[in-house]
């Protein structure tokens, strides 16, 4: 379950799906978890060090990839060359017309898509989305060289 549900909530759904199906699914790993804590204690004798580490590395890794933020440490680590490589494409010029890079990005942006922004001072903000949210937000991985949009990030 917990190969399965990191990359499932994370690249396959949207905010509406993780919302009802989050919480069954984590309550149902977190049963499975405590019935095999349970068994490890039953049958001491036969247990060994590898099914108490497995265990635990379950465990970790299980609530580590449900809650969002190591999925997304992942992915921004794994595909910063990728997300590179389009943030050049887009400072080079004219990507096409309007603000929407819409080719199939389905592994570096949620919804397959990338948004950008030139000023006319030459800065330029693109935008690789995350979660595209369920009624009013979203959440995304934000490449800019505007001075002071980085400093009102920082605050």
């Amino acid at each position: 379950m917990v190969l399965f549900q990191g990359p499932y909530f994370y690249y396959f759904s949207s905010g509406f799906v993780k919302l009802v199906f989050l919480l069954p699914f984590a309550v149902t790993g977190l049963v499975l978890s405590i019935i095999l804590f349970f068994n490890l204690i039953k049958h001491r004798s036969t247990n060994s060090g590898y099914h108490i580490t497995g265990l635990i590395i379950a465990v970790i890794v299980g609530f580590y990839t449900s809650v969002g933020s190591g999925m997304e440490l992942i992915d921004f680590y794994f595909r910063l060359g990728e997300r590179e490589k389009i943030v050049e494409q887009v400072k080079g010029g004219p990507v096409k017309a309007g603000n929407i890079i819409d080719q199939n990005f389905f592994r570096l942006s949620d919804g397959g898509e990338v948004s950008y922004t030139k000023s006319p001072n030459g800065a330029v903000d693109v935008e690789f989305y995350i979660d595209r949210g369920f009624l009013d937000h979203y959440s995304s991985f934000l490449y800019t060289n505007d001075i002071q949009e980085i400093k009102n990030l920082d605050k």
